[in-house]
């Protein structure tokens, strides 16, 4: 163990260092709920949840004597505790802070003894208060679950501080055997990330080029079609300087030739003392870029669904992370 601290009676216990350490301990998060006497709801955020028993069904959670909310939930019958899914870090941050009124326009139901529901939960609980106990600087609050709904959505967790999302120990043990299997080896590695990239990126481009190819779109056009409608209103020079960097040819016989089937228009800007087209699509290119998308939006959605909600959450957060770190300056004219 890196560090070490005596109990109390050997005066070197320090709080500081005993808070990281159960900080490493992985939670999910909560949301508890109540209504006062006079009907104001109540709600604090709390990573103390746990199951007690299952016959009866109980659950706890622990609340700071210093809280704020400790007389409202001292002197409720009943409490509803939201097991919080992995987009709803912000709700959480929410109801960590002190506020007035923490829920001003949100979306709320009401359950047993009018204790605020909210929406979108990966779960949620509606308790009677069962026992409440003194617990050193908190008070433990048992109840009893009376009603239960939950959903597969993937929970939001707690660890070191941080908010975070869950993902397959399985996964996480094969990616480091592979990279085990592969550390210093010098021939191909077709677990490096640039291969494992390239592959998933010609997986799903091929799937949309084969879809643009049915609409007798080539792979240069299929391109310029998906450029502009990612951005329009763009010169010659920068949709050149995106295409050579893409690793086709320069295309302004394409251009002619997208034009010509009424899929791009040229509007020409009179500025800076001198004149140059900027390239839109058409109504003709914009539905066939719409429908491309669809098709790619449907694509992805089956991808993610064989990965499962967890997976396929990691993985889109693992790829903005990877390409925040890159060279923005790759991209010419993407701004």
């Amino acid at each position: 163990m890196a560090k070490a601290n005596q109990s109390p009676v050997g005066k070197m216990f320090d709080q500081r260092e005993f808070r990281n350490a159960l900080g490493s301990f992985t939670t999910g998060v909560t949301i508890i709920t109540a209504c006062q006497a006079d009907g104001t709801p109540v709600g604090i955020t709390a990573n103390s949840f746990n199951s007690v028993s299952l016959d009866p069904p109980l659950v706890l959670w622990s609340l700071a004597k210093s809280s704020n909310s400790l007389p409202a939930f001292q002197a409720a019958e009943h409490w509803a505790v939201h097991i919080l899914s992995h987009d709803q870090d912000a709700l959480a941050t929410h109801f960590s802070k002190r506020s007035q009124d923490k829920f001003a326009g949100l979306e709320l139901e009401r359950g047993l003894g009018n204790a605020p529901l909210l929406a979108g939960c990966t779960t949620r609980m509606q308790c009677k208060t069962a026992y409440r106990y003194d617990g050193g600087d908190h008070i433990i609050m048992v109840g009893e679950v009376m009603h239960f709904e939950h959903s597969d959505t993937a929970p939001l967790v707690y660890q070191r501080g941080n908010y975070a999302i869950a993902t397959r120990k399985d996964l996480a043990d094969e990616a480091e055997a592979l990279i085990k299997a592969t550390a210093g080896s010098t021939s191909f590695d077709e677990n490096s990330i640039s291969h494992l990239l390239g592959t998933a990126y010609f997986q799903l481009h091929g799937m949309l080029r084969e879809y643009g190819a049915q609409h007798g779109l080539n792979d240069a056009e299929f391109f310029v079609l998906n450029t502009l409608a990612a951005r329009e209103g763009r010169k010659l020079e920068e949709l050149n300087r995106l295409f050579v960097y893409a690793g086709h040819a320069p295309l302004i016989n394409v251009l002619d030739d997208m034009t010509a089937r009424g899929l791009l228009q040229v509007v020409v800007d009179h500025g800076e003392n001198h004149e140059h087209g900027l390239f839109y699509l058409t109504p003709l290119g914009q539905e066939l870029a719409q429908q491309i998308a669809a098709a790619g939006r449907q694509c992805e959605a089956d991808m993610m669904q064989r990965l499962g909600t967890v997976d396929s959450l990691a993985l889109r957060m693992l790829l903005r992370r990877f390409i925040s770190t890159s060279d923005d300056t790759l991209l010419p004219g993407e701004s």
